[in-house]
């Protein structure tokens, strides 16, 4: 019934990790929230589904067929109840540098006989000035517990569409309100 509210929650949040992956600390607390509002899909579906005929079954063979599912079934309640959700943060630096060159030209003539009848010699030129290119800096943060090669954003991805697929075949399946 309240399902969908709270994906839109979840997402709300999932695009504010998104843009904040320069500030750990605000990543942080919005992948607090992200796990509140997400957890409360499930738990408003198993609440709803546990009422009708096949809904407990149902529930737990979606929470039993997704590695992301169960994974963060208790994300949630470890972060409220016994520790802020811990991340790794991986931060990578490009550096670009500009070489310069400037160029001078030295030309000799020579005659048949390879007698030197004329020389010029250019000044060198000058370089262009140097582009400033700021250091690139990325940043990927990884649950220390996932073994898997998604990252944060990319799981927390993976977990919203899961909820979505939950929440649409319940609906479809009678076992949650449209």
């Amino acid at each position: 019934m309240y399902e969908k509210s709270k994906l839109k929650e979840a997402g709300y949040f999932y695009s504010r990790m998104v843009s904040e992956t320069d500030n750990r600390d605000n990543l942080l607390f919005d992948l607090s929230a992200f796990l509140s509002s997400a957890r409360s899909v499930l738990q408003y579906a198993f609440k709803e589904a546990q009422t009708k005929s096949g809904g407990p079954q149902w529930y737990e063979n979606h929470i039993t067929s997704s590695k992301v599912l169960a994974f963060f079934k208790d994300k949630r309640d470890i972060n409220v109840h016994m520790q802020p959700v811990q991340v790794n943060q991986h931060t990578s630096i490009q550096s670009t540098e500009v070489v310069r060159s400037s160029e001078r030209i030295h030309i000799k003539k020579f005659d048949q006989t390879g007698r030197l009848i004329g020389e010029y010699s250019s000044e060198p030129s000058e370089p262009p000035p140097a582009p400033e290119i700021p250091p690139k800096v990325t940043h990927r943060f990884t649950f220390p517990d996932w073994y898997e090669t998604e990252d944060v954003l990319q799981l927390c991805h993976l977990y919203l569409n899961e909820l979505q697929r939950v929440a649409e075949d319940g609906q479809n399946n009678g076992f949650l309100t449209k």
